[in-house]
């Protein structure tokens, strides 16, 4: 059997986001802490912290909300694939053992009938093709086609996850941006007299960036976790395949 898919190759945007995001709030904290100890901490610092989201929230251009949508839907794709891959998962050496206990066909059909997984639906499909007479290298074709149709579910919703990997970041740098531009804005109109006035900008900026990253984080592990539950499912499949042709090779001979 042929490999049916290759390692996800590495994302090197993804290191240079974090990067970025990681330098931006180097720079603001400094800022803050200066701005803090030259007039006091700013009256909007001083409410409680849903205080200080709210306040990002409803202000233009609603990057905060498009991140919190990002995050329900990063965390529905999470679940789902959860769901899926739990009953993808099947044990291939045991319904080989049960093929190779049964006397006929019919008898192995029967015997994996409940088989959970996508490889029991694939060695289903590929017995199901030997009992109806095909010829071997015509077995092995369907049985590749079933294992191909398999795997575009088990890949479903993942491009999309990986593509919250990287986008969530840079929806919070681009929040940390507008807010750091709202802030050198307003020093340029009064200058560094009143520092207090630069906190709403940089509370824009420093809480996009932290959004962005905790929806980004999870996402990643999550697509790995997955990436590598289907690299697993692929090859436990494979190698049950190709031990299942020799088998119905070795009977159809017969």
């Amino acid at each position: 059997m042929h490999r049916l898919s290759d390692q996800t190759s590495p994302r090197p945007l993804r290191g240079f986001v974090a990067a970025l995001a990681v330098v931006v709030a180097g720079h603001a904290l400094p800022s803050w802490a200066q701005s803090a100890a030259a007039g006091g901490v700013a009256p909007a610092l001083q409410k409680n912290a849903f205080g200080m989201v709210w306040e990002v929230a409803k202000a233009p251009p609603y990057v905060f909300l498009i991140l919190v949508l990002c995050s329900i839907f990063t965390v529905t794709l999470i679940i789902e694939r959860f769901m899926y891959y739990r009953e993808a998962t099947g044990d291939t050496g045991e319904m080989l053992a049960q093929i190779k206990r049964a006397g006929t066909l019919s008898e192995a059909l029967i015997a994996i009938e409940h088989a959970p997984g996508v490889a029991g639906r694939v060695v289903r499909a590929t017995i199901q093709a030997a009992r109806d007479g095909y010829a071997p290298d015509q077995i092995e074709g369907l049985a590749e086609s079933a294992a191909t149709k398999e795997l575009i579910s088990m890949e479903k919703f993942l491009p999309l996850l990986d593509s919250m990997v990287t986008l969530c970041p840079l929806l919070g740098l681009l929040g940390t941006t507008i807010g750091m531009i709202k802030s050198f804005s307003i020093v340029a109109a009064i200058g560094m007299s009143d520092p207090t006035k630069l906190a709403g900008g940089i509370s824009e900026a420093l809480i996009n960036t932290a959004t962005g990253l905790a929806v980004a984080i999870p996402a990643l592990f999550a697509y790995n976790y997955f990436t590598g539950k289907k690299e697993a499912i692929l090859m436990d499949m494979e190698k049950g395949l190709t031990e299942l042709m020799v088998i119905l090779k070795s009977s159809i001979q017969r």
